[in-house]
């Protein structure tokens, strides 16, 4: 008597437990289905993607390799840069195009005989299929020639990256620099 008992009670149980697998089913179904927010989140693996994306651009310009470097953008990338006034006067600039925003960078490492661009704390958010990317960098400068034998600036990036043939690829790039010496 005592078997029956708990074999009944295992098999309320068990109705129990696929019952509420049901409701749950039934209701996160739709959510997947039409596109909500939880079948909008990154995946680990796209997280870590995102990361090499940022520290690409960092080797990029460290070793002056400009068509690895233009692999990391969209072919109508925006670039936006806004130096604090001890680096480059203060200037704001604007970019549109990988082609421009690569020549630009051509032209401004060139007086550099080296550089190490060191980024961190990457904080990624995801809004409508857009990753965006917030990171930190300090920017070290070795010059040729002339009095000033390095300089280093200071600030963050944030970068928008959108999947484009199954790799992520920056679709906006801003500098904000903080300080520089």
């Amino acid at each position: 008597m005592r078997f029956i008992g708990s074999k009944r009670l295992l098999l309320k149980n068990i109705e129990y437990s696929i019952s509420i697998k049901k409701i749950l089913l039934i209701l996160l179904l739709p959510i997947f289905l039409l596109g909500g927010t939880m079948a909008d989140e990154l995946t680990t693996a796209d997280r870590l993607d995102i990361i090499d994306v940022m520290s690409s651009y960092a080797r990029g310009i460290d070793t002056k390799d400009f068509d690895f470097y233009g692999t990391i953008f969209s072919d109508d990338v925006e670039v936006n840069i806004i130096y604090d006034p001890n680096f480059r006067s203060g200037d704001q600039v604007t970019l549109k195009g990988k082609a421009d925003w690569i020549a630009y960078v051509k032209e401004a490492v060139s007086k550099y005989q080296s550089s190490q661009h060191m980024m961190g704390n990457p904080l990624i958010v995801y809004d409508e299929g857009v990753a965006k990317v917030r990171t930190d960098i300090q920017a070290t400068h070795y010059y040729k020639e002339g009095d000033q034998e390095k300089s280093t600036l200071w600030g963050h990036y944030n970068t928008h990256m959108k999947k484009q043939d199954g790799k992520w690829k920056v679709i906006k790039h801003t500098l904000t620099s903080i300080g520089s010496d």
